[in-house]
């Protein structure tokens, strides 16, 4: 029972807070005391002890735990930065929904049944895009449209892949066919890669991150691609074989995962509006990431969950001073934000440290797990330990190329509103995050460590 209050809490949450309607203050209310009581259920539900639930196996293992209350924390920080800066009508109710499922992932034993739900995340992502109040109704643009029309296709293929490869596995398991781990495999590759927007399977997330708020975007790189990369490892972990005793599956994700981190920082290079720098920053992240599991060690896997906590922390603060800056400006291009870092410096400070800690530099949240990551590239060949200090040098050229603007001494600066407090507390509050994540990795790693079994 107590399983199921935790699922259904936030969803009955959302309809609730829709239901309120343009009572933003009341939802906003509403939305935190849901957010309370499904803090003390995570921290108060029973670990280890699976049930089952209308022929389904719930569980909650200490990791699980763990991913339930970073979502809850970014979540909540979204739904809150959005209310305040007015992004969307409906930012409490599409956030606690989108909590209540990915909780739901987290709980669920049945891989195929937490992909067809990715589709209904998906679903309300869409309906998330056409939340925007500032164009009449009936003249939103059709770039948006595309937009959301070209994410909701691509989570369409994700499933098509994801579904038939994991059917696979399980045919595997039976018959011993090692054609059947391999297709599986570049399958899994495929429907993780277009869900996760890693490059080459990037092309409608930038398009998305362009026309729809920040708090969508929030909303999709931390919890949506957080189980996303909870549930690969859960497969890489059910099915071993799939890279284990695999040196040609291993080396085609390493390499190709080292080549997009690369192609990421490249493109990011070329972008002159900040949310779609964004959304290049979330794809080379996620590469690094893709690069740990296919290393398929229990320190890589380690590592990689680390970096998963790590990417919806370092991506929310991004996004948050994005669109801080969007607010208070009505822009989002670098030529139009010259010298507002002088005016609005922690906002600039929020935009650096989160800059500093996706390249891995220390003491920031990024470098406890990339550091495990370069010393594998090396064990394995120079060529890796290159590729990703090359791809790390490259990102960091692209971010700085758009953010030196921001700090340089004008006085021709964009015409601006100072951001609201909560905000700009919310913005210290994860930069904080950031710098004990990268300060004290130990406890996180410790139970990361346990769950891949290392």
């Amino acid at each position: 029972m107590a399983y199921a209050l935790f699922i259904f809490l936030p969803i009955t949450g959302a309809l609730y807070t829709l239901l309120l309607g343009r009572h933003r203050r009341l939802a906003l209310w509403a939305g935190g005391l849901v957010l309370v009581l499904g803090g003390y259920l995570t921290f108060r539900l029973p670990l280890e002890q699976p049930v089952r639930l209308l022929g389904a196996l719930l569980g909650l293992t200490p990791a699980d735990r763990l991913f339930a209350g970073f979502f809850l924390f970014w979540v909540g920080i979204v739904m809150v930065a959005a209310h305040v800066l007015h992004q969307g009508e409906l930012p409490i109710p599409i956030g606690l929904f989108i909590l209540g499922v990915t909780w739901a992932m987290l709980l669920l034993d049945d891989p195929m049944v937490i992909g067809l739900l990715l589709q209904v995340v998906g679903l309300t992502v869409l309906l998330a895009v056409v939340d925007r109040p500032h164009e009449p109704v009936g003249l939103l643009p059709t770039s948006a449209l595309m937009a959301g029309l070209k994410y909701l296709l691509m989570t369409a293929i994700s499933g098509f892949c994801l579904v038939p490869g994991l059917l696979l596995l399980n045919r595997f398991l039976e018959w011993q066919h090692v054609a059947d781990v391999r297709l599986a495999l570049g399958l899994l590759v495929v429907g993780f890669g277009l869900g996760a927007a890693v490059v080459p399977f990037h092309l409608w997330f930038p398009d998305l991150a362009g026309h729809a708020s920040t708090a969508v975007t929030a909303l999709l790189v931390a919890p949506v691609q957080g189980i996303g990369l909870v549930l690969l490892v859960r497969i890489l972990l059910r099915f071993p074989e799939l890279l284990q005793n695999n040196v040609s599956g291993q080396l085609w994700l390493a390499g190709g995962s080292v080549g997009a981190a690369v192609a990421a920082a490249l493109l990011a290079a070329g972008q002159d509006r900040l949310k779609r720098l964004a959304a290049y920053a979330s794809s080379f992240d996620i590469a690094f990431i893709f690069y740990a599991f296919a290393l398929a060690e229990p320190r890589s896997l380690q590592a990689g969950l680390f970096l998963t906590v790590h990417h919806g922390m370092a991506l929310v603060l991004l996004l948050v001073c994005i669109g801080a800056l969007e607010w208070s400006t009505g822009r989002d291009d670098v030529a139009g934000l010259v010298g507002i870092g002088h005016r609005l410096p922690v906002v600039a400070a929020g935009l650096l440290m989160a800059t500093l800690s996706l390249a891995g530099i220390p003491p920031w949240g990024g470098f406890p797990g990339r550091w495990p990551l370069y010393q594998e590239a090396l064990a394995r060949g120079w060529p890796y330990l290159a590729g990703l200090l090359l791809a790390t040098a490259l990102f960091l050229l692209a971010m700085m190329r758009a953010f030196w603007p921001l700090f340089l001494p004008t006085e021709q600066t964009a015409a601006y509103r100072r951001v609201p407090r909560p905000v700009t507390a919310l913005i210290l509050l994860l930069i904080l995050g950031l710098l004990l994540l990268g300060l004290y990795p130990e406890p996180l790693l410790g139970i990361l460590g346990k769950a891949v079994g290392f």
